[in-house]
């Protein structure tokens, strides 16, 4: 299943987070972490909206007026939810929907333990009504079992938006914005949705966390580096920065041996990583507030990429085929192939001999002749 139908399946929710759940209960939060207050959410770069807050505190706003579920709504949705979509699949299925085309695929999917994807089974529903095949009790009963399975879906994904929130927070990285890392922590909700198993006798919330985080970390993966790392060097190396941080602040110096009791690691592990290159950037960055220079400008010339020397050996080059196509047809041969001049490989004597029927000394008798004659045509 792809990203971006993740993100089309449920626009529709996420415009429409204002509105409250009739059936929701208003019970404590069963959630570790609390929501972020709404004046923490930094709003630089952001355009302000007509009430004169930024479109992340408008969606914080929103969200925050959801009521929250209590464990025991939270065990009885999940199940609900569970039950609907059995009753969903075996319905498709009568109709000759076959059980792989209901399952998440694609890479992404790390993980899959079979789990069934909801936008897949809405989809099929949604086609099986559009297209009149169905008898009128099963039209019915379709209809009405997609109906509860959006709406308990829908509750349940609006009522962890905030430990998603909550999640995020701990990976802000100037590299991701904010708003950004919160989409990706909502892809992680709704796969967690989608594999969650109640009988297993789990917190929802705390089956989630897990998927959540992992989205958030792929995404940072994703964006950090224009060169690949492990994730477990990533992932070290997170660490050690952070580590550097804290060093500092406590007044000591940023050493090898308070980084490794910082972070726990290795002391060749902690020297091996940070001996790695750091992270890349755009020639094309401004170095000035006023946009006026770049990087490159301040980049020191290398030989590598003159200007003048790549014309000054195309032209070279360009005179010397010149000067080879005007020597006689055996001798251009021998220098061809002598030299790889119409191949990538170049040929000994013996085997330039071999391919025109000549003996080796008679074959290095016509290479010296023709450079010869290159000699007296350059001069």
């Amino acid at each position: 299943m792809s990203r971006e139908k993740f993100y089309s399946r449920d626009e529709d929710w996420l415009k429409d987070t204002d509105e409250a759940l009739s059936d929701s209960g208003t019970g404590a939060c069963g959630h570790a972490e609390p929501g972020p207050d709404i004046g923490e959410i930094p709003a630089s770069g952001e355009p302000l909206t007509e009430s004169g807050s930024t479109p992340m505190q408008s969606y914080l706003k929103h969200l925050y007026r959801l009521d929250l579920l209590t464990p025991e709504e939270e065990h009885s949705t999940t199940c609900l939810l569970r039950d609907l979509e059995d009753r969903l699949i075996a319905l498709l299925q009568h109709y000759g929907k076959q059980a792989v085309q209901l399952r998440s695929e694609g890479v992404e999917q790390r993980g899959s333990t079979g789990a069934y994807d909801h936008g897949l089974i809405i989809g099929h529903a949604q086609e099986l009504l559009t297209l009149g095949a169905l008898l009128p009790r099963d039209r019915s009963r379709l209809t009405g079992l997609l109906q509860r399975f959006q709406k308990q879906r829908k509750k349940l994904i609006q009522c962890n938006l905030r430990l998603v929130i909550a999640i995020a927070k701990r990976f802000r990285n100037p590299a991701v914005p904010f708003i950004d890392l919160i989409q990706e922590g909502n892809v992680g909700l709704m796969k967690a949705i989608e594999r969650f198993k109640p009988q297993m006798g789990y917190r929802f919330s705390t089956y989630a966390y897990w998927w959540i985080q992992q989205e958030i970390q792929l995404a940072l993966r994703r964006n950090e580096d224009l060169v690949r790392q492990p994730a477990n060097v990533q992932d070290d190396l997170r660490s050690i920065y952070r580590a550097i941080g804290e060093v500092r602040a406590q007044g000591l110096p940023a050493s090898d041996e308070n980084l490794a009791g910082h972070t726990g690691l290795d002391l060749e592990r902690i020297q091996s990583l940070l001996k790695l290159p750091g992270p890349t950037g755009s020639l094309d960055d401004p170095v000035a507030d006023d946009q006026s220079s770049t990087r490159l400008d301040y980049a020191p010339a290398d030989e590598l990429y003159n200007t003048d020397a790549l014309v000054t050996n195309q032209e070279l080059a360009e005179r010397l085929r010149e000067a080879v196509e005007r020597l006689p047809a055996r001798q251009r041969t021998v220098l061809n192939l002598r030299y790889g001049l119409a191949s990538d490989r170049d040929c000994s004597f013996r085997v330039i001999g071999e391919q025109l029927g000549l003996s080796q000394e008679r074959a290095r008798q016509l290479h010296s002749d023709a450079l010869r004659q290159l000699k007296r045509q350059w001069r």
